[in-house]
């Protein structure tokens, strides 16, 4: 019921009068309602999921203390969300927010040619400014998630030998994340190996691991809805002398970034605290990606640490801090954490040792 006024809220300042969420993790956030299909109806004073029948019992039981009843739509959704916001409507001009982000746009062409007296109003990223600090029951979920994926990899680093496939590596540590408490993964599991570990997002192939290679391995869980993210790069066998400078180079500017990152601060400013040590060291061009991105319900939400972003970090906001270098043809580094901002600095949720070879 919190979230629902507080999101009241901000359509008042947005001087919308009713808004339509289609995007899951936001329907999930306001209403609690975890299942695949269904939309949410909201004005200032009526709230309504939208959802079909095979969802009716489970979304009544979800539902129950958010504010929201719900509604069968039939047969199909979008005829019956016109019936709803036309019944809703009450001014000549009365405004329809949608997230402009989500809804595709077939969709938006039905809704425009059926609700000729509504103005139907284009948002992006609205109800992420509820989302983007997190509760402290989030925080704990969060950190539940981040924990099982410290013990996944805790189990699943010994395996990391030649011979073994990154595949299989991968759904190793996608079944022992499940085994851990899991509810499932936050996204699909990279594992790339020797000269592939330069593709930042390089999914898991039939590669089979050498000896000498470079393994980045990046993953993570979902527990009660909310994700962890987490990489660590690895060395089979014995590293050589230039796998050891980069892999101590990426360390050090992931270190200053975390020592210095505080509330306060602009993502792109922390962003600038690792991107300078790499830089310095002539290894800038290799470091292509932003230095992290927020996360809760989605793996990617916003604010991020980039090169752009000015948004100022506030404490309950969750960051990836993931700085990395990728040469072509030789292959890539990155070590990544999860952390928390708090009043006076941050709060490192992964708890991974930081080596380069397991007999570190």
């Amino acid at each position: 019921m919190e979230r629902l006024e507080q999101f009241r809220k901000l359509m008042v300042e947005q001087e919308i009068d009713g808004f339509l969420v289609t995007t899951p993790e936001n329907r999930r956030y306001l209403s609690g309602f975890t299942g695949s299909s269904g939309v949410l109806l909201i004005d200032e004073q009526q709230a309504i999921l939208l959802t079909d029948f095979r969802y009716l019992e489970q979304a009544a039981d979800q539902i129950r203390t958010s504010g929201f009843s719900v509604k069968k739509h039939e047969p199909k959704l979008w005829p019956t969300v016109i019936e709803e916001i036309k019944a809703w409507s009450k001014k000549p001009t009365w405004k329809w927010g949608f997230e402009s982000e989500h809804l595709v746009e077939k969709d938006f062409r039905f809704l425009r040619e059926n609700l000729s007296s509504v103005e139907l109003v284009p948002t992006e990223g609205l109800i992420n400014l509820l989302r983007r600090k997190k509760s402290a029951e989030e925080i704990d979920f969060i950190k539940k998630a981040v924990a099982i994926t410290d013990q996944a990899w805790e189990k699943v680093k010994t395996e990391i030998k030649p011979g073994r496939k990154e595949t299989e590596i991968a759904a190793l540590f996608e079944y022992v994340q499940r085994k851990m408490g899991a509810e499932g993964t936050s996204f699909r599991t990279i594992v790339a190996s020797g000269p592939r570990s330069a593709l930042p997002h390089g999914v898991a192939s039939e590669r089979k691991l050498e000896e000498g290679d470079l393994v980045v391995l990046d993953g993570g869980a979902l527990y009660a809805g909310y994700c962890s993210d987490f990489t660590r790069t690895i060395v089979v066998g014995q590293a050589s002398s230039r796998q050891r400078e980069l892999y101590n180079l990426v360390l050090e500017a992931q270190e200053t970034a975390l020592t210095e990152m505080r509330p306060g601060m602009t993502g792109k400013e922390v962003d600038a605290l690792a991107r300078e040590v790499i830089t310095k060291a002539g290894y800038g061009e290799y470091f292509g990606h932003g230095l992290g991105h927020s996360l809760g319900l989605a793996i990617h939400e916003s604010p991020r640490l980039s090169l752009t972003d000015e948004t100022i970090l506030e404490p309950g906001v969750v960051y990836t801090v993931e700085p990395g270098i990728y040469l072509p043809g030789w292959g890539g580094i990155r070590i990544e954490d999860v952390v928390v901002v708090t009043d006076s600095g941050i709060e490192n949720l992964t708890t991974s040792p930081k080596r380069l070879t397991l007999e570190e």
